[in-house]
């Protein structure tokens, strides 16, 4: 099966596998009732997770490409949709070999195309509308700078403590978006808030580093955690990600970064601190701490990315 997977890539890894198979598919390349790779083979001959292909394999079959059967394997669908692209592969061949007489190298055509394509791939995202949801700006504006490296879209803030102030001025501004964009650990809030909203709403999450997961799982049992990041909100938010490598064994003091008093109090009573990248040059720059700080990266998933990106791109996949 000829797959390939560039890593570091402006395209993800999963949208990458997802759309060559759906081509392969739709042009013929694999038939009707041919058994792919089962996900840790085909993980293993691309050498990229299993994970993300089992979910690649998952949606190819919500979107009736694929037929997935427990226990015998993954098989093209006998109705999958097909699409006859031998006019575009003309037009291709015929754009390669003139580009080939002019004197440019296979690496120069092949930069071209890739640049060109990313180009109209941003060309055909440009002008959606979206809204970005958490509880810490400093988060959100994370967000934003990862989807607007791969597309130019208009987006605007807003922090879910202020929407549940106002659920109906917010209920009417929803419907200028095409989508909107919410902290995963937000999205119960948001429904609670504002629960028929008229756009369709996706989640985001926020992973922590695994070097800091794997430390806060040695913990000894019954010994006191502080959690520091913008708010006391957003510190329960951050220990959310950490919680299922930690138990409920440990004492945890949650603080915001401005609140100085239950600061000190985390100082006072914790074995040992984690603050996220946010708030750690603040806390220690501002704050006598003799204990060991731990500085937490957080990171917005690429996947998240991926996902959030094949919603606003519907015209092309």
């Amino acid at each position: 099966m000829d797959i390939r997977i560039i890593k570091n890539f402006p395209l993800g890894i999963k949208e990458q596998l997802k759309r060559q198979l759906k081509t392969m598919i739709e042009d013929g390349s694999v038939t009707a009732g041919e058994m792919l790779l089962s996900a840790k083979d085909m993980a293993l001959f691309l050498n990229i997770n299993r994970n993300t292909v089992a979910s690649v394999y998952k949606e190819l079959e919500q979107k009736g490409f694929l037929k997935i059967v427990k226990g015998s394997g993954t098989f093209v669908r006998e109705t999958a949709p097909k699409k006859d692209k031998r006019p575009l592969k003309k037009i291709f061949n015929l754009a390669y070999e003139h580009a080939v007489q002019s004197g440019f190298s296979f690496k120069d055509i092949n930069n071209f195309f890739i640049t060109g394509l990313l180009e109209k791939s941003r060309d055909a995202r440009r002008g959606g509308k979206v809204i970005l949801i958490d509880c810490s700006y400093e988060v959100l504006a994370t967000l934003d700078q990862k989807i607007k490296t791969r597309c130019d879209i208009d987006s605007h803030f807003m922090l879910i403590q202020d929407i549940k102030k106002v659920p109906g001025k917010f209920l009417k501004r929803a419907k200028e978006y095409d989508l909107i964009i919410c902290g995963m650990n937000h999205m119960e809030e948001l429904k609670a808030a504002v629960p028929d909203l008229p756009v369709e709403t996706i989640g985001f999450l926020i992973k922590t580093d695994f070097e800091i997961m794997n430390q806060i799982m040695q913990l000894t049992a019954g010994i006191s955690v502080g959690y520091c990041c913008i708010s006391k909100k957003s510190s329960k938010a951050f220990f959310k990600t950490t919680m299922l490598s930690s138990g409920s064994s440990l004492n945890r003091v949650h603080v915001g970064i401005g609140d100085k008093k239950g600061i000190q109090t985390m100082v006072e009573s914790c074995d040992i601190i984690f603050a996220t990248h946010y708030v750690y040059d603040t806390l220690i720059e501002n704050f006598p701490i003799k204990k060991k700080v731990h500085c937490v990266n957080l990171d917005i998933d690429s996947e998240n990315i991926d996902f959030i990106l094949s919603r606003l791109e519907k015209r092309i996949f």
